[in-house]
């Protein structure tokens, strides 16, 4: 099989109920009445949804509905068909469908990856714990593949109840049993992961696979691509959300508390729409290691999944607190999600229709695109010396394929800080200056957006130096770029009807 599929995925809580049993087996039994190729029931450690409370497992927040998360992949007609049973099965969370192929068999040698939203990729091998390759646990041998090959990162997932070629993997009701169904995610360039495909019917006996086309925004701190974004049309905003993954470490922290929870708890404070967290059983980022411990052990050095879903103007939004949380640690990773429908009493939001033609219509090249159209309209600036800047960090951003300009400034006194806007003013010879602040709590919310909380009105001739950056320096927030149309002579009354 190798074939255009519909990746489901299904997060809701371990207290949701159908008809007095619980949503999870009603939800795997109406799976697998479908025939569906694989399906994989994942428990979290922590997350929050529509009704704003964050189920935890750790102490002593432990909760007694913590989040389940479960994904199963087929052919588009085949998934479509499941719809209907899947909104009966799990009356109250979040059901989400992304674009992917899907290949199974010696067919995964010949399949390819397709476009995504920038310019890496996620390879997704499903498999159980009771295969072995070489003596190995089957998984190990797969990461360890993928580590040769040159992905970026794995992470190994390990469910709790699952299907594999309509043969169900279920083990004890959140217990291990040997059988347990795995999902193995991994990410990186698209050439060495296409490089790893031949290999892998050699250490699985049925390999099943998913190809996607993603982002990769950044690795510990480095920002590799521009985030995403899909525009303000209609359209957009009606039909398409966004998702943002993060992979790291359960010692990875961040003001002293696990990353994946502090993340947690400020994407919950801010207004985003939900996050999960799963914790996982092996994996690697970069040229670590692979690392995690044994099964049935709580150990720190196990990796961590977290997914945050929301609209795609909500994660522009929040971009400066997730990137702030990940300034140091984590792969961090893009997609577009053309289906999504959240129920939770009488909340409801989103659809199931899949937008195809929106999200087909997303790359990171139109963002770019967007942006410079912006910049270039701006109205001829009163200040000649103001058009120049603008005329030379445009220039500056074109030659280098930038999405928005870094522009660092020095001034007479000493003080150094990155430019978030620029405006001239008040008076021929005096510039108003807005600095970024340093953490993303800072920003003051307003009718256009949150805004730095700083001015600085000084002489032109304190500005001792401007530096133009291609990217932020390693570790620093997102909080650094250039708003271009700041530019704009008549800024405040552009906001006028």
């Amino acid at each position: 099989m190798n074939v255009d599929a519909l990746k489901l995925s299904v997060y809701f809580g371990e207290s949701v109920l159908n008809t007095g049993r619980p949503a999870s087996e009603a939800l795997m039994a109406c799976l697998a009445d479908h025939g569906i190729v694989s399906a994989t029931l994942l428990r979290g450690i922590e997350g929050f949804g529509a009704n704003r409370r964050i189920h935890a497992q750790r102490f002593p927040d432990v909760s007694t509905d913590l989040p389940l998360l479960a994904v199963a992949v087929d052919d588009r007609k085949r998934i479509e068909r499941a719809l209907p049973d899947v909104d009966v099965a799990v009356p109250r969370g979040l059901v989400t469908l992304e674009h992917a192929r899907l290949a199974t068999g010696a067919d995964v040698v010949r399949s390819t990856f397709p476009e995504g939203p920038g310019r890496a990729v996620k390879l997704t091998v499903y498999c159980s714990e009771r295969e072995h390759s070489h003596r190995r646990p089957a998984y190990r041998e797969v990461v360890a593949l993928l580590k040769r090959s040159g992905a970026t990162g794995a992470v190994v997932l390990a469910g709790v109840d699952g299907l594999l070629y309509g043969t169900g993997r279920r083990a004890r009701l959140f217990a291990r049993n040997g059988n347990a169904p795995m999902v193995i995610i991994s990410v990186g360039p698209r050439e060495p992961l296409l490089a790893s495909l031949p290999a892998l019917p050699d250490l699985l006996q049925e390999p099943v696979i998913t190809l996607e086309g993603i982002a990769q925004v950044k690795h510990d701190g480095e920002l590799l691509e521009p985030l995403p974004t899909l525009g303000r049309s209609p359209e957009t905003a009606d039909d398409v959300w966004q998702t943002i993954r993060i992979y790291t470490r359960r010692i990875a922290q961040v003001d002293g508390r696990p990353l994946y929870t502090e993340l947690t708890r400020r994407l919950r404070e801010y207004g985003g729409a939900g996050a999960t967290t799963i914790l996982g059983e092996w994996g690697f980022s970069s040229d670590e290691v692979p690392y995690g411990d044994k099964f049935g052990h709580v150990g720190s050095h196990r990796p961590t999944y977290t997914v945050y879903i929301d609209r795609p103007n909500r994660v522009a939004d929040l971009w400066p607190l997730i990137d702030e949380a990940t300034a140091d640690h984590g792969i961090v990773t893009s997609l577009f999600v053309p289906g999504y429908r959240e129920r939770a009493g009488h909340i409801e939001n989103g659809r199931l229709d899949v937008a195809h033609r929106v999200v087909a219509a997303a790359s990171a090249e139109s963002i770019k695109e967007d942006w410079l159209g912006t910049a270039t309209g701006v109205l001829e600036s009163a200040s000649p010396w103001l058009t120049e800047l603008r005329d030379r960090i445009l220039n500056f951003s074109r030659a280098r394929g930038v999405h928005q300009p870094v522009v660092r400034v020095t001034l007479a006194d000493g003080e150094r800080f990155f430019l978030y806007a620029l405006e001239p003013g008040p008076g021929e010879n005096f510039v108003t200056l807005h600095p970024h602040p340093e953490r993303y709590a800072e920003l003051v919310p307003t009718d256009q957006g949150r805004v730095p909380p700083r001015a600085l009105i000084v002489p032109r001739d304190a500005i001792v130096k401007m530096e133009l950056l291609v990217k932020p320096p390693r570790g620093t927030r997102s909080l650094v770029s250039l708003d271009m149309a700041s530019l704009a002579p008549d800024r405040h009354r552009s906001h006028d009807p």
